[in-house]
This record gives C-alpha cells, structure tokens and sequence, in this order.
C-alpha cells in the first residue's frame, strides 16, 4: 500500500495536468472558467441562420456591457465610415452580421476574463494572449482584404479565436506555484480551441481553422480556404514577435501560394495591418 502511494505522490504534476486536460477534451467538457453567459448565448443563438435580428437584439441587450460594445463595433472605423451614429441595437445587428457580432461577444468575454478576481494571478498571461489574437485578427482581416478568398469578417474572427485554447489551459493551470510547461500550452492550445469554438457552434470552417492553424506543410485540392489564411497570419505575426527582419519565407508557404500571396503583396498586408490592428482595438476595446 506504501508503495503505490509512493507511486502516485511522485507522479509529475505537469503530467497530471495534461491528463486532466486529454480527460476533458475527449469528454467534451471544455468551457473557459468565468465565461460570461451572455457571450455564450450568443454564439449559440447564432448557430441559427434564420434568427431574427429581433432576438439576436433581446439576447446582447440582457446584458449593458454587451450591448455597449456591439453597438461600440457598429459605429467603429473599421465597420462604418460616415453617416448617422447607431444607437438602436437591431440595426447594428444588421449593419454589421454575424460573425462580427460574435466577435464583439468574444471581445467582451475575454475583457471579462481578464477582470475575473480568481484569474488576477495570470492576467498578465491572459493580456498577452489577447493582444496577440488581435494581432493576428488584423493580418488576417488584412490578407482577407488582400486576396479576396475569404470573407474579412470570417477571418477577423477566426484571427481573434485562434488562440482561445491558451486562455483556457492558463485558466486551468495549477496555482500553486508550479510553473506551466511551455510545451504544453503549444501543444495543446489547437486542439482545445476547436474543442471550445465547436461547444459554441461556430462554423465549420472557423473550428477547423483554430485547429489546424500551425500545420505550415498542409496542401490540399480546390480553392484556399480560411485555414490557409489563418495559417499565414499566425506566421506572420510571429515573425513580428520575434523582431525578424523580413518574411521572405512567408510567399513560400503552401497557404500563400494557394492565396496568391507573393512578397509585395505581404508587405502591403503588413502595412495594412498596423491601420486594422489600430481599428480593432478602437471597435473591441
């Protein structure tokens, strides 16, 4: 009996923590702790392509944080250039659709997050990330622009998702001191943010987006698609983090040739991209 406890008091706790996470993912149990239940209504009622703007209105309004900053979106820069302020949610949910009311949600409940009292030990961490999905959210509503082989508001948000994952294992990291594996978020966070994005009924194409962001080898028959958009945008912001002085290697890429991305037009995305990084922290605060 002293020996299997022994045993099980010396198993690695990085180990035990990764198997609580393959334990929830394949049990289906994955919601981000101090997710607020609004956001996550939404991105369920819009699941319904055929929901009225008058409920989609009733639901963002049950909540005042919400409705300010769906309404904050609507007149943004980045969505609206000129004529009369919108103060009536209904028509903002009609100027500006559905993936960017999602995005707005999302928004929203990773400001939340940020301000939840049982997560000040990792709001640091959870800045970090959310500054880096706004980042990778403006190349890609920059290359969607660019390439016109995916709706901007489809990438904008698949750009802000793709790292959703990461919030989730900080969120659930031990907080006794041990230090979180590097390892682990890297190789994790994909697959818990399909896990999350699928939960939230987002499309398709956005889920397997956050999936398979990282696979730079991936070829595939037919058109590109929004994974191969997001796949150059993670690149890319990653070659801005790591201060590298070109990104010569980005038109090489599989997903780059498949957009009809060549050097120049990277460094009009890259330009580009600082005016959108700009407008988006102005629309989502």
């Amino acid at each position: 009996m002293r020996a299997t406890s022994a045993a099980t008091e010396s198993v690695d706790p990085g180990f035990q923590f990764v198997r609580s996470l393959a334990a929830e993912l394949s049990a289906g149990r994955v919601e981000l702790p101090s997710f607020p239940e609004v956001a996550a209504r939404v991105q369920h009622v819009l699941h319904d392509e055929s929901v009225s703007r008058e409920r989609i209105a009733r639901v963002v309004a049950a909540d005042a944080g919400l409705a300010a900053r769906l309404l904050t979106m609507a007149n943004s820069t980045l969505l609206h250039r000129g004529g009369a302020a919108v103060t009536d949610l209904q028509v903002a949910v009609t100027r500006i659709g559905h993936e960017n009311i999602r995005t707005a949600a999302l928004a929203y409940a990773n400001a939340q997050l940020r301000r939840a009292p049982e997560l000040a030990h990792i709001r640091g961490a959870l800045e970090r990330c959310w500054q880096e999905g706004l980042r990778v959210a403006a190349l890609a509503h920059a290359i969607a622009k660019e390439s016109r082989r995916v709706r901007a508001d489809e990438a904008m948000l698949a750009g802000l998702m793709h790292n959703i994952g990461k919030l989730y294992i900080l969120a659930r990291s031990p907080k006794d001191g041990n230090k979180l594996d590097p390892s682990v978020l890297q190789d994790w966070y994909p697959s818990i943010g399909q896990a999350l994005a699928e939960n939230w009924k987002l499309p398709q194409q956005i889920c397997d987006a956050v999936a398979g962001h990282r696979d730079l080898e991936r070829s595939h028959e037919g058109p590109a698609d929004l994974q191969d958009l997001l796949v150059i945008a993670v690149h890319m912001a990653e070659q801005i983090g790591s201060d590298a002085s070109d990104d010569a290697g980005s038109s090489k890429l599989a997903a780059a040739v498949a957009l009809g991305l060549n050097d120049s037009a990277l460094v009009r995305i890259m330009l580009e991209s600082q005016t959108e990084l700009a407008m988006l922290q102005a629309a989502l605060g």
